[in-house]
């Protein structure tokens, strides 16, 4: 078999999220997904896409993600902050 069927005439793709490079065969993925793909909890992040230096779009986690070839994207912390 060969790559180009295991991956429906894709080959894989390489994006960032907080600077990081991940690299995945499946170009469509939920936010929920990629934030524990960074190993980061989908309860206490939301991820973001931007452009230039703005956030563009902020997904909610069950949100299916085209991932594009150098795209970039943010995590958000939402979760509590402890008071000292």
């Amino acid at each position: 078999m060969s790559n180009e069927n295991v991956h429906g005439g894709q080959p894989p793709v390489t994006f960032f999220i907080d600077g990081v490079s991940f690299t995945v065969d499946e170009r469509r993925q939920s936010a929920a997904a990629l934030l524990q793909l960074t190993g980061l909890d989908p309860a206490d992040h939301d991820l973001a896409r931007l452009q230039g230096h703005d956030v563009q779009h902020r997904f909610a986690d069950a949100d299916e993600i085209q991932i594009t070839p150098d795209a970039r994207y943010v995590s958000i912390f939402t979760g509590s902050t402890p008071v000292a």
